[in-house]
This record gives C-alpha cells, structure tokens and sequence, in this order.
C-alpha cells in the first residue's frame, strides 16, 4: 500500500507532493510568479512579503540611517507593510487605481495587518477572468510605491499622487505593449487611467 495516495497505489504525482511534506511553503507564490510582470517587480514583491526590504524598520535594527517616520505619509514610522497597504498616501493610491476599475471596495484600509494578507484577501473576490490581470495591476502598484518612496528619500522629491497616477498610467501601457494581455480583461481602466491623469484628477 502506497501511504501517500487515497486509492493506496503509487504515482509519480504523490511521490513528488511527498518530498515537501513539513516543508514551508511561500502562500503567494501562484499569485506572484504564475502573474505577468517584468522578474525584477516580482523579485521586490517577494522580498516584501517576507519583510526583506530596506525600510526604516531594518535600517534601525541594524544601526543605520533611516527616516524617522515614512516618507510619503510623514505620520508614523516606516516598514513594508505599512508603506505598501496601511498608509494614508498608498491607501490614496489604491482608492484611485481599484475606483477607476470599477473596485473600490477592495481598496485597503487602516487595519490591514499585512500587504500579503490584504492581496489574499481581496483577489477571491475578483471575477475569475479578471484575477491575472488583478494580480499584475497589485505588483505593479506595489512596485511604483516603491520607486516614489525611493524617489522622496533618496533624491528629496515631494510625494504626490498625481506624480504616482502619471507614473503608473506610462507603467501600465507599456507593460501591455510588453505583452501582459490580461490587463486588457479588466475592462476600460486604462482610458479610466489616461483620462483622469490628463485631467489631473
């Protein structure tokens, strides 16, 4: 009897899931690496999730430099999760990118405990043939947060969400011309996009 099958019969299947058992697992690896984005933007969504990136909270354990409070918010101190999810500047942004696709509801809110939770959380209640395209609209606002934080500690530039919109909406038409088809089931967000941007909504 084969322990690791229900029927009792042995299958390379079985026998391969029998190698990982006890094993921890990375719970958003499908939603990250089976999504369309450029290596580099999943590469920093995955050091996030696991805390691995270099915000102030880090910075501080080690005796480095850091900012004393986050850098787009200027109201509490910094770690990944709060500068991807909890703060008042991301959660803007993310109000603005969900609204123009017709999803408010699944912008995030001050109790969010983590970016990974948050994601998990709302992409069950996304229309199946819209998740891969909701996943890759996730990394890559993740990813433009990111270089904006960069921006503002590194080179002294203002946080603005009108600077974020104009560098999201270049960001994703040129991920779509790259070749990311499934931004294209989302609906009309990339005219949603361009028309509040060159509005300056």
């Amino acid at each position: 009897m084969w322990i690791h099958s229900s029927s009792g019969q042995f299958s390379s299947k079985s026998c391969y899931k029998a190698f990982f058992l006890g094993s921890i697992t990375f719970e958003p690896w499908k939603r990250l690496w089976k999504s369309w984005a450029p290596p580099k933007c999943k590469f920093f969504i995955w050091l996030a999730i696991r805390n691995k990136c270099w915000t102030a909270d880090r910075l501080q354990k080690r005796g480095l430099d850091h900012p004393e409070v986050c850098p787009l918010c200027d109201q509490e101190p910094e770690n990944i999760q709060h500068l991807l999810c909890t703060c008042v500047f991301s959660r803007q942004f993310w109000y603005y990118i969900l609204s123009s696709l017709g999803m408010a509801n699944l912008s995030p809110d001050s109790n969010e405990s983590t970016f990974a939770d948050w994601w998990a959380k709302v992409i069950k209640q996304v229309h199946k043939s819209k998740r891969r395209g909701f996943n890759s609209i996730i990394i890559l606002g993740a990813w433009c947060l990111w270089l904006h934080r960069n921006k503002a500690v590194f080179y002294g530039v203002r946080p603005s969400i009108h600077g974020m919109k104009t560098v999201f909406l270049d960001e994703f038409e040129c991920w779509k011309l790259a070749g990311a088809r499934h931004l294209e089931a989302l609906g009309p967000g990339a005219a949603i996009f361009r028309s509040r941007v060159l509005l300056g909504d």
